[in-house]
C-alpha cells in the first residue's frame, strides 16, 4: 500500500526534486486546500532555492503567483516572507511581481504567460487585480520590501536590477517610487511599532526621544536634518531641532504619550505648560543669540516651536476646543500636539504617497487643471 504523503511533506520534497508541471500541479493541490497552512507552504516554496538549479528563477515565480490565490493577503504574506529572508533571489522576484500589480500591468509580468496550470487558475488577466484592494495593497507591500531589505546597501541590488529589466516601464516607475520611499525611511511596520509606542503605559521620555531619533520622519516627514538634543548654548538642550526643506527651523520639546495636554477644567497642563515654556525659551535664545545661532545652524531665524505630550485622542469635546483656541493664539509661534497628531500625519503622508506619489503623472494634471 502506497503511503499518501502530507502536503508539508510534498513541499518538503518539491524543494529539491521535480519539473514545472509538477510544481505546479502541487500548487494547485494548495488551492484546494485553500486555508493559512496551504498558504503559508505556498510561501514557503517560493522562498526556496529549490536546490540551486538553473530554472529556480521559473520555479519560484510561478510559486509566487499562487499565493494571489489567497487574495491580498497571500501578497502580504509573500512580502513579509520576502522581508524575513533578505536573499537577492526572492526580494528580486517579489518586487518584480508586487510592481506589476501596483501598477495594474499583471498581465505583462513574464511569469503570468506560463501555460501551467496554477497559473491559468489564476485568471490573471481578471479586472479585480487592478482593484485599489489589489493595486493599494502591492504599493504598501512594495514600499514595506524596499524599506526593509538590504539595509547595509545604499542602492538593494536585489531591488534596484528590476528597474533595466522590467519589460513594462510603469512597473519600473513603480519600483522607483518605492526606492524614493525608502529614501525617506517610511514604512508600515515603521508606523505600527510607533503606534504600539504611544498606546503603551509607563513608558520613560527616552524611549519616545530615543525612537523619534531613529525615525526623524516621524517628527518631519521631508525634513533636511534633524539633531537630537542640539546644544542651545552651555545649558539650554531642546529634545529635537528640526530644518525642514525650505530652511525653516523648529525647536521640539517631547514629554511623555501618557501625560495629560489638558486639565479637566479644559486649562494646559502643568506639564504641558512646562514644556511650552521650555520650547519658548529655546526659541528666545536663537532670537537673542542670533550670531552664534547662526553660525552652529545655518539662516536659522525665530525658530517655530513644537509641544507634543498626551494623546489627542483622549480629550473631550470641550478639551479639543480650548486646544485649538490656544494653538490660535500662538499661530506661527508654537504649536501643541498630542503623539497621535504624530502618528496620524505620518500615516497621511505614507498614505497620500501610495494612492498619488506612484503616478508621475499626478503633478502634471494638476498644472493642467
Amino acid at each position: 500500500m502506497t503511503e499518501t504523503l502530507s502536503l508539508e511533506k510534498q513541499v518538503g520534497l518539491a524543494e529539491t526534486q521535480g519539473s514545472l508541471e509538477e510544481i505546479s500541479a502541487l500548487v494547485v493541490k494548495l488551492y484546494e486546500k485553500n486555508d493559512d497552512d496551504a498558504l503559508d507552504l505556498c510561501v514557503k516554496l517560493a522562498m526556496s532555492d529549490f536546490g540551486g538549479i538553473t530554472m529556480k528563477m521559473d520555479f519560484q515565480n510561478i510559486v509566487a503567483l499562487g499565493t494571489l490565490h489567497w487574495g491580498p493577503k497571500g501578497i502580504i504574506r509573500l512580502g513579509e516572507a520576502t522581508i524575513k529572508a533578505n536573499s537577492y533571489r526572492p526580494i528580486n522576484n517579489v518586487s518584480n511581481l508586487l510592481s506589476h500589480i501596483s501598477s495594474k500591468t499583471l498581465t505583462d509580468f513574464m511569469f503570468s504567460k506560463f501555460n501551467f496550470q496554477n497559473v491559468i487558475q489564476l485568471d490573471l488577466s481578471s479586472e479585480k487585480y487592478k482593484t485599489d484592494e489589489w493595486t493599494k495593497t502591492a504599493k504598501k507591500v512594495l514600499i514595506d520590501l524596499v524599506q526593509s531589505v538590504e539595509t547595509e546597501e545604499k542602492f538593494p541590488i536585489g531591488i534596484t536590477n528590476n528597474i533595466g529589466f522590467l519589460i513594462n516601464e510603469n512597473a519600473a516607475e513603480h519600483i522607483f517610487a518605492a526606492l524614493i520611499a525608502r529614501w525617506f525611511n517610511f514604512s508600515s511596520t515603521g508606523l505600527q511599532a510607533f503606534s504600539d509606542l504611544v498606546h503603551s503605559s509607563g513608558k520613560a521620555e527616552i524611549e519616545y526621544q530615543n525612537f523619534l531619533t531613529a525615525n526623524p520622519y516621524i517628527l518631519e516627514p521631508f525634513h533636511a536634518q534633524i539633531w537630537s538634543k542640539p546644544k542651545f548654548g552651555e545649558e539650554l538642550i531642546p529634545d529635537f531641532l528640526i530644518r525642514s526643506m525650505d530652511n525653516n527651523y523648529t525647536v521640539v520639546e517631547i514629554e511623555q504619550a501618557d501625560f495629560a495636554i489638558m486639565t479637566k477644567a479644559g486649562e494646559l497642563s502643568a506639564k504641558t505648560t512646562h514644556a511650552k515654556r521650555q520650547a519658548l525659551d529655546f526659541r528666545d535664545w536663537a532670537i537673542n543669540n542670533s550670531l552664534y545661532a547662526t553660525k552652529k545652524y545655518s539662516g536659522i531665524y525665530r525658530p517655530y516651536c513644537l509641544v507634543v505630550i498626551g494623546k489627542e485622542s483622549e480629550l473631550n469635546e470641550m478639551q479639543v476646543q480650548r486646544l485649538k483656541q490656544e494653538n490660535e493664539s500662538t499661530q506661527g509661534i508654537l504649536k501643541i500636539v498630542g503623539f497621535d497628531w504624530l502618528l496620524n500625519r505620518a500615516k497621511s503622508t505614507l498614505d497620500n504617497m501610495v494612492n498619488f506619489g506612484f503616478e508621475r503623472q499626478t503633478f502634471q494634471e494638476a498644472v493642467k487643471e
